[in-house]
């Protein structure tokens, strides 16, 4: 990797020969604001830093691309040259060279080619103030005196800062046929220092002419010098007249004062000549220095180059990734996308998009039998159903792909790429790392988009039909997706119901064991062998999955009853928020009535599922000390309460309805058949709740009361999972 500031002279070199350019992944021009674009340019001409741009060298047959500020696609004839494609710093990148020089107007045929015409039809003009009026400006380029401030311009800076030149940058629009002298559809002329010249607030420098390129570019450095000698010669006449008009010696000797040497003043005064040659060297020195001082910021812009070799690509993201915290993020798939595109002509992300918008037809008899008529009923009344839309896959509003969906889309590419028959034995943890997935055959992506598109459509409507999931973030183990994803890659065992059952039984011993708590990527290929072993009958031992069975619930310092208790809080070991979700997704998949209404059944697929969210079963509200608030006790991660075994979805509108209730009100509310669905515990019965009316209830006695409930409802929770996996797979 190397770093290093270059002449941006060099870099625009670069851009005219499509020595860099752009990979095709769709990131919109966003620095579309003048006030935007004058901040870059000021920091260019203040001598300031100006960030940096991570480029990736590769050969160029290795991504589809764009050039610099156009929406063109770029065309290379040799295959072997080697390219910087631009990564990160498109928006300074495209400015700069539009403010400096005329290369992406010159590489666009068409204004309407232009990547942002509202951002990019612009000209910059550094304005140099009328001699006459420098007493109402700030003097930054040395005009009282006639002499440039900067005398060592390699090595000095300017005294200025940003904010001190802004006012001197001027940004004048242009439309494609205006035929004003500085449109880049006009022939360069005169007609451009005529237009420099004559501006009422001061004299322009074009600053487009900083950088020439093209067949013209002698003649547009010719122009950018002979524009500026003119603005000397013009500060020049303004001083001569300006003197001219002055009639006694004393206001001659203290407007020379002013500007020259005290050794020279006596002797223009008497002798009116001197005036003029004294002024054609500063004007001449003026000129000159203002030249290299422009031309020294354009050599030593402060742009910091990071180039990547085409080896350390995954390197290439981290480094974009830090350099934009918080920002948008470049990741593998946007390479890969730009990739896929030299292979097609088709739009690679709006082919995924429409992969997951299209209809779909799905085979029913996968489905558990509770869910059939649910699923049907939903299908009829909603025109269809369609899972990776259902799940979120797609967010229309935002134009965006879930990033859990190109992770899985690039994981199972890769697994099925390096994976041949979907024997994953010799499978490795590094398939799924960046570096062998940006290695991808472009070819084997384009061919197979659909099929994985439609794998992933599967995995979401089994987890949607079996799992209780509603939204693809709601699938906490990105990798399972992966798992599932791969194995309905073969259709097959798609449409195999007991292939859907062992997954299932798989999926929840799974998640309440923590199997996928920590070391996904390799517990994903341990577990991926195991499963296509058994489907392959390599091996029909399922003593893995028994194993895993008897940890449901059981994983010491993970889902044991006593950390569920809140037994270990003492040790700083309380219960991961997910296993809340995982009891609530359960409960969720198996259907329950609704908690307080008995006509209403609660499923992935009824009208309140979007409405869910999860409920404190004993209130929060019902364990409060004097003095406690609810919200702070819902915060308080060691509160028995917050258990995960306390938890199950209801309606905001239902929490809303027994949000206020003392304990036994609130329970009595709770229909019986909720009560045996949702595993709720005895403790609720009318006996029991009398009891503890009764009892006038201690602190000690209501913990008493919460740990005695959450403890039955564990071991119900706990044998419910163990039989329903079981029975699963026969």
């Amino acid at each position: 990797m190397e770093k290093n500031g270059s002449d941006f002279k060099e870099i625009v070199r670069k851009i005219e020969n499509e020595d860099i350019l752009l990979p095709d992944f769709q990131r919109e021009f966003k620095w579309k604001d003048e006030d935007k674009q004058k901040g870059v340019v000021c920091s260019v001409l203040s001598r300031m830093p100006i960030g940096s741009i991570l480029l990736l060298q590769s050969k160029s047959d290795e991504y589809a691309c764009k050039r610099i500020g156009s929406k063109l696609d770029a065309t290379i004839s040799d295959s072997d040259k080697v390219i910087d494609f631009l990564l990160d710093g498109q928006q300074r990148l495209t400015v700069l060279a539009n403010v400096f020089s005329n290369v992406i107007y010159e590489q666009t045929e068409k204004l309407t080619d232009l990547i942002s015409q509202q951002g990019l039809k612009k000209r910059f003009f550094l304005r140099i103030p009328k001699w006459i009026n420098i007493d109402k400006e700030n003097d930054l380029f040395g005009l009282k005196r006639f002499s440039f401030p900067i005398q060592n311009l390699d090595s000095e800076d300017p005294t200025f800062l940003t904010g001190d030149i802004k006012p001197f940058i001027e940004c004048l629009n242009f439309t494609a046929n205006d035929k004003t002298p500085y449109n880049p559809n006009s022939n360069l002329s005169t007609d451009l220092d005529t237009f420099c010249l004559s501006n009422e607030t001061g004299y322009l420098i074009p600053l487009f002419l900083l950088c020439p390129t093209g067949d013209d570019a002698n003649l547009i450095g010719d122009r950018f010098e002979i524009i500026i000698e003119d603005i000397a010669k013009k500060i020049k006449d303004e001083i001569s007249l300006s003197y001219g008009a002055l009639k006694t010696d004393a206001e001659k000797k203290s407007f020379l004062n002013e500007i020259f040497d005290e050794s020279k003043i006596d002797k223009i005064i008497l002798d009116s000549n001197k005036l003029n040659t004294e002024l054609d060297s500063k004007s001449r020195s003026w000129a000159r220095n203002i030249k290299s001082y422009l031309n020294t910021c354009i050599s030593q812009a402060r742009l910091n180059q990071i180039i990547v070799t085409e080896t350390n690509r995954a390197r290439a993201i981290d480094i974009y990734e830090n350099l934009n915290r918080g920002g948008v993020s470049l990741n593998t798939f946007d390479l890969i996308m730009a990739k896929v595109a030299k292979e097609s002509k088709q739009n690679f992300f709006k082919r995924l998009v429409n992969n997951i918008k299209i209809s779909k037809k799905y085979n029913l008899d996968v489905v558990p039998e509770k869910m059939v008529n649910i699923i049907t009923t939903f299908i009829n009344s909603h025109n269809g159903y369609n899972a990776s839309y259902q799940v979120g896959a797609y967010d229309s509003n935002k134009n965006e792909i879930s990033t859990k969906y190109t992770d899985a889309f690039l994981n199972v590419a890769a697994l099925c790429s390096y994976n041949k028959d979907f024997d994953f034995n010799a499978a490795k943890n590094d398939h799924m790392k960046r570096d062998c997935i940006l290695n991808l055959d472009s070819a084997y992506i384009n061919n197979q988009c659909e099929n994985i598109c439609n794998a992933l459509d599967r995995a979401f409507f089994f987890f949607q039909t079996r799992c209780g999931i509603r939204t693809i973030n709601e699938i906490n183990y990105t990798l399972m997706l992966t798992l599932v994803a791969t194995i309905f890659m073969n259709d097959d065992w798609f449409n195999d119901k007991k292939v859907h059952n062992l997954l299932e039984s798989w999926y929840w011993c799974s998640i309440f064991s923590g199997e996928f708590d920590s070391d996904q990527n390799p517990q994903t290929i341990k577990n991926l062998k195991l499963i296509t072993n058994y489907l392959l009958r390599k091996n029909t031992n399922l003593s893995w999955l028994d194993d895993l069975r008897n940890s449901v619930l059981n994983t010491n310092n993970f889902s044991d009853k006593a950390l569920l208790l809140m037994e270990k809080t003492a040790y700083d070991r309380i219960p991961k928020i997910p296993l809340r979700h995982f009891i609530c997704q359960y409960f969720l998949s198996k259907t329950y009535t609704d908690m307080f209404d008995e006509n209403l059944t609660v499923n992935v697929f009824s009208e309140v599922s979007d409405k869910l969210e999860a409920h404190h079963i004993i209130p929060l509200g019902s364990q409060k000390k004097v003095g406690e608030i609810t919200d702070e006790l819902r915060g308080d991660d060691k509160n028995i309460c917050n258990s995960p075994l306390n938890f199950v979805y209801i309606t905001k509108q239902s929490n809303i309805t027994i949000s206020s209730d003392d304990l036994p009100d609130y329970a009595r509310k709770i229909t019986n058949q909720a009560k045996s669905d949702l595993k709720i515990p005895s403790e609720f019965s009318e006996a029991k709740l009398d009891e503890y009316i009764k009892a006038n209830k201690t602190e000690n006695e209501k913990l008493g009361f919460v740990k005695e409930f959450l403890s039955n409802r564990f071991d119900a929770i706990q044998g419910d999972i163990k039989s329903h996996t079981k029975a699963l797979i026969g």
